[in-house]
């Protein structure tokens, strides 16, 4: 039986951060940490045994797939790619997340007009 989307909910800050640069297209690892350091201005930086730890797990979960490099024959690289069911996922936490923002918001307009 499929898990449903919001059982893998919430997501880590580093997972939501390595799915959100995996939307770009494939990279390797070195590309992904660049990705979310750029994303996030510098503010957000991902090492590799904390990239390594969660593309493992992202992988058992068929969030991300493996693929060849396609730089050269010789190149050994492995690249990473979103599945299907890791958009799916993305979608569903950006969505949650935003349920929460908006919540936050609504609380402090309350708490302000006290």
């Amino acid at each position: 039986m499929a898990l449903s989307c919001e059982s893998y909910l919430p997501l880590s800050p580093a997972t939501m951060h390595v799915l959100l640069a995996l939307t770009a297209g494939d990279l390797n690892g070195y590309g992904i940490m660049l990705t979310v350091a750029r994303h996030s201005a510098g503010v957000y930086k991902i090492g590799p045994g904390t990239l390594y730890d969660n593309l493992k797990k992202l992988l058992a979960q068929g969030l991300v797939t493996e693929v060849r490099g396609k730089s050269s024959a010789q190149d050994h690289r492995r690249e990473y790619r979103l599945t299907s069911l890791g958009s799916d996922v993305l979608r569903a936490e950006t969505e949650r997340l935003s349920q929460v923002i908006k919540f936050a918001r609504r609380s402090f307009r309350a708490a302000e007009g006290m």
